[in-house]
């Protein structure tokens, strides 16, 4: 069932003013038709929109006594929140917790807010926001039929769709370019490519600025290589959630290849809104994309 937001609760009441059935709104709203009456029925009570109240419980209230006594004990000591907690309850016999303490002194300025009392930031989602914009690319030990295998993969950032992979017994720079050059054919080129510091990529003795095969291989065919960085493998997260996916369903599944195709066309992803990557794919290319493809598509057909 769907979290109902501000806007959706607005959405409704208007809705419903149009004479939208009910049936209608849950439906679309994807929630029961009891949520969608409690709504209007509290819309009609008081004449303002029911908006969703901040979860959790609310802060007790303080008692007078017990704020008078933090501030005359502050006073005294100049103790912060946890040592002034230790010192009431030593002189006064009265427990206070350290946070309502906090409360109270930031409350009369006697403290400056406390970074780590302050709320997590949101999680932010880091993605392009059209496909072939970026692929993510890297190696990954494996394990098929008991024996270790390397497998190289490449995803589309903002899609998720693994664009091209491919499985030998040792990553070298030859194999890398290999697989992507199928995955050229394919798909056509990427603006960019992101991959980690790996030798396969960059120059073990100095990655910024040191000629490699990759690196040359990249720019031959207008790509721009960005690396990761250093002991960050978040900055390849996609990709190495793949990786996750592989080694516990490749002996399930019974190949790679029929991991790869479950992902790409069958698995729904959360944050494409729960489509399927080969879906999204095709949905996130910017018009001249689309126009090169059907383009190429015609050559083909020629």
């Amino acid at each position: 069932m769907s979290k109902l937001s501000d806007r959706d609760i607005r959405g409704i009441i208007r809705q419903w003013k149009r004479g939208r059935p009910v049936r209608d709104l849950a439906d679309y709203h994807h929630v029961s038709r009891q949520r969608i009456y409690q709504i209007i029925a509290a819309y009609r009570q008081t004449g303002c929109y029911p908006y969703p109240q901040t979860p959790g419980r609310k802060p007790a209230q303080i008692p007078h006594e017990t704020e008078t006594l933090v501030l005359a004990a502050h006073d005294q000591y100049s103790l912060g929140p946890t040592h002034l907690e230790k010192k009431i309850e030593e002189v006064d016999g009265m427990h206070i917790p350290h946070n309502t303490i906090y409360r109270i002194l930031l409350e009369h300025g006697r403290v400056e807010v406390c970074m780590k009392k302050r709320k997590q930031r949101k999680w932010v989602r880091y993605e392009r926001d059209h496909a072939m914009s970026l692929w993510q690319g890297d190696w990954k030990m494996i394990s098929l039929d008991g024996q270790n295998r390397w497998l190289i993969a490449f995803m589309d950032d903002s899609s998720r769709l693994i664009t091209c992979y491919g499985v030998f017994d040792r990553p070298t720079t030859h194999f890398t370019m290999q697989i992507l050059e199928q995955g050229f054919r394919e798909y056509g080129t990427p603006l960019e490519i992101l991959t980690d510091n790996g030798s396969q990529f960059v120059s073990a003795r100095n990655p910024k600025t040191a000629d490699h095969t990759f690196r040359k291989f990249l720019e031959s065919h207008g790509i721009r290589h960005i690396r990761a960085r250093v002991n960050h493998p978040q900055t390849n997260g996609k990709i190495e959630r793949f990786f996750g996916e592989v080694e516990r369903r490749a002996h399930r599944f019974g190949s790679v290849d029929a991991v790869v195709r479950w992902h790409n066309e069958i698995k729904p992803h959360s944050s494409l809104d729960y489509d399927e990557p080969a879906h999204a794919f095709w949905y996130r290319l910017p018009p001249e994309r689309i126009l090169g493809y059907a383009q190429r598509w015609m050559d083909a057909q020629e």
